[in-house]
């Protein structure tokens, strides 16, 4: 075949071709234009399948994200049968069809193997990262850099509180916590340096955590932007709460602009819940954060929601304080 032959399109070959690919059936009859609306309708609406159903296998209960994964699945497979249906209608109406220069074979061909060969492996990392990130779940890399942080952490026993490069923003860190497990809070309450009560309501991790450290870790930053931060972590317990963490961008009373963030468990195995002020849906609880000092401590009341539906309460009693 050369450029400028005229040859009738084939209905059964743009069929079959946009069957193996939404798109190429509309280039075998020459509507690259139609071609380009063809793969972003198809794999966009894949995409957004897929993302739903990690999103819903992220969540406390992932029979909630079963509609959008179903809705999105839906999509995707829909577009896919228009661009085979117009494909066909269209070789039909292209009896004196003149070839252009991607009439080939090869070209076809080629295409095929972009989209089932080159593209699957160069894209598929980093795609499904993207991916676990925007649902909240982190990857095994992720993890052990946590992990290496904390450890980090705590062999920097009694040092200042310093501040780590986080995603966007400065994260607060603290000294080394010396942490364990009370076996009744309240005795444990008595000796600690922070107090956390936590309660999550809804989800499978639905209910009532109380932990301690005898080390601070609260942080409180003060001058033009005061803040009250906390991290709790102990990831060697893999079955309870490994990690607290929490910023409060006010030096007292109530604000909306927090962030909290809970994990049970170490991750990806185990699941995060996130709620800040900014999350709010109708008719829920309202998100907010309170800082009652105390002397040189304070005690923080935080309630937020999950965009999961999880309403995550916590009381932070931080007694000794790090500046």
């Amino acid at each position: 075949m050369s450029a400028g032959e005229i040859r009738a399109r084939n209905p059964a070959v743009a069929g079959l071709l946009s069957l193996l690919s939404p798109g190429l059936g509309q280039l075998y009859n020459g509507q690259p234009g139609l071609m380009a609306l063809a793969l972003v309708a198809s794999y966009g609406t894949a995409l957004a399948a897929t993302s739903a159903a990690i999103g819903a296998l992220a969540m406390p209960d992932p029979s909630r994200g079963f509609g959008r994964v179903m809705l999105w699945g839906g999509a995707a497979v829909f577009a896919w049968i228009v661009s085979i249906v117009q494909a066909v209608f269209a070789a039909l109406d292209r009896p004196e069809y003149e070839l252009r220069g991607y009439n080939r074979v090869p070209v076809y061909l080629g295409i095929l193997a972009l989209f089932y060969l080159v593209l699957p492996f160069t894209l598929a990392r980093p795609v499904t990262a993207w991916l676990m990130a925007r649902n909240g779940i982190r990857t095994p890399e992720q993890v052990a850099a946590w992990t290496a942080r904390v450890e980090s952490l705590r062999r920097r026993a009694g040092g200042p509180a310093t501040e780590v490069p986080g995603a966007g923003q400065a994260e607060l860190a603290v000294p080394d916590l010396e942490i364990q497990e009370p076996v009744d809070p309240e005795v444990a309450a008595a000796g600690a340096a922070t107090v956390i009560h936590l309660v999550l309501v809804g989800g499978q991790d639905g209910g009532v955590y109380d932990m301690y450290s005898t080390e601070p870790s609260c942080v409180h930053q003060r001058g033009a932007a005061p803040s009250w931060a906390n991290l709790y972590a102990r990831p060697e317990d893999s079955l309870g709460v490994t990690a607290v963490q929490l910023q409060v961008n006010t030096d007292s009373g109530t604000t909306r602009d927090f962030r909290i963030s809970v994990n049970l468990g170490n991750l990806p195995a185990g699941r995060s819940y996130v709620a800040d002020g900014a999350t709010f849906e109708p008719g829920g609880v309202p998100p907010s954060a309170t800082v009652d000092r105390r002397g040189a401590g304070a005690v923080l009341r935080l309630t937020g929601t999950t965009d999961r539906g999880v309403r995550i309460e916590a009381t932070v009693q931080c007694r000794r304080v790090s500046e």
